[in-house]
């Protein structure tokens, strides 16, 4: 992508987005947010953050104290079947 295709983008962007790309283009540009980690920060991943966090919240899940325990859960689960 092209600065000018960026800048197109930016013109299509509905009004209610322009807020939050602003504030991810300044992180990009001022810091914090690391040019390569930008993709955490758009608004789609976030709301999966919160999704997790919620469901941890809500004691939704497995977990496993160590790397050990989570491959030999791994290994217990029969592989899905292809449809």
């Amino acid at each position: 992508m092209t600065k000018a295709d960026l800048h197109k983008l930016v013109d299509e962007l509905p009004d209610a987005a322009v807020e939050g790309a602003g504030v991810l283009l300044r992180g990009i540009i001022k810091g914090p947010i690391d040019p390569d980690q930008a993709w955490f920060w758009t608004p789609e991943w976030q709301a999966t953050e919160r999704e997790a966090d919620a469901d941890i919240a809500a004691g939704r899940g497995v977990f496993f104290g160590s790397d050990e325990e989570f491959i030999a859960h791994l290994k217990s689960v029969p592989p899905a079947e292809s449809k």
